[in-house]
């Protein structure tokens, strides 16, 4: 009963919260920051009790199948969002990160398979922490999509001379360029190593380091869509807008990849 409570009020918390923030993004007042931030911080304290929940009923982390993995996913995204508003003091980005918490958590809770049996390979501890880096990594390349995306609103704005509702409330372009790269940054680190973990562990599971399964395809673009940004940055000096569209091409493929080849294509690697 509590469990099937939480799965209903979770979404919604989020729904507030972005309530409040659009109101703090639209009005810049104090009583809606301050709402935006008790409400926020009551949304991700709920969605980790459904966690705890999800984790003591099924005897397991909530990994199993692809929408248990989301809201796990969902949870290391606000958090690490959490942490990025309170500590730059940057509450007009919470209005991005909060809708996306809302629709994907309100998908999640619809589609959740309680029951879904644990997958053989799951029960494998360095599986979980494998799987567990990379919910990170894509959490952290959640990240750099909503900067991306504020970065290309801002830029569009001032190259149309149009100065007002994003410059008046965003960061600087300089600003938002540099929280997009250390987040494609670490999420990169993170996937590396879930990938690495990934492999390793699979050639016990499945007799092979590699598998030519849509899943593992889809990470590897993934990837490599990331490297991308990486070396470009580094090596080719690309600025911003270079690297906002590539934080939004990548982890738009990663919530396809989630949603939609998990669940309708992959045959060995359905669970996230």
């Amino acid at each position: 009963m509590v469990l099937w409570l939480i799965k209903i009020v979770s979404p919604l918390s989020y729904l507030v919260s972005s309530y409040f923030y659009l109101r703090y993004f639209i009005n810049r007042g104090e009583s809606d920051k301050t709402w935006a931030k008790i409400t926020d911080t009551m949304a991700i304290l709920l969605h980790g009790l459904l966690l705890i929940l999800l984790s003591l009923h099924t005897g397991h982390l909530p990994l199993a199948e692809p929408f248990q993995a989301l809201t796990t996913f969902m949870f290391f995204f606000a958090t690490l969002n959490k942490l990025l508003i309170v500590n730059k003091k940057e509450y007009s980005l919470g209005v991005f990160h909060s809708f996306i918490l809302f629709i994907f958590q309100l998908i999640s809770m619809l589609f959740i398979e309680v029951h879904a049996p644990l997958p053989d390979i799951l029960k494998n501890i360095f599986f979980e922490v494998h799987v567990i880096f990379n919910l990170v990594g894509y959490a952290s390349f959640s990240s750099a999509f909503l900067t991306g995306i504020m970065y290309v609103l801002l830029f569009h704005e001032i190259k149309g001379r149009k100065l007002g509702y994003f410059y008046d409330r965003l960061p600087s372009l300089g600003y938002l360029e540099k929280l997009n790269f250390r987040a494609i940054l670490i999420g990169f680190i993170f996937n590396t190593i879930g990938i690495v973990l990934g492999a390793c562990t699979g050639k016990t599971a499945w007799g092979t380091y590699w598998a030519w399964d849509p899943k593992l395809i889809a990470v590897v673009i993934a990837w490599i869509t990331y490297a991308m940004a990486i070396i470009g940055k580094i090596n080719f000096h690309w600025k911003g807008k270079r690297l906002a569209y590539l934080s939004m091409i990548g982890f738009t493929w990663i919530i396809f990849s989630m949603l939609i080849i998990n669940v309708y294509f992959s045959k060995i690697h359905s669970f996230n």
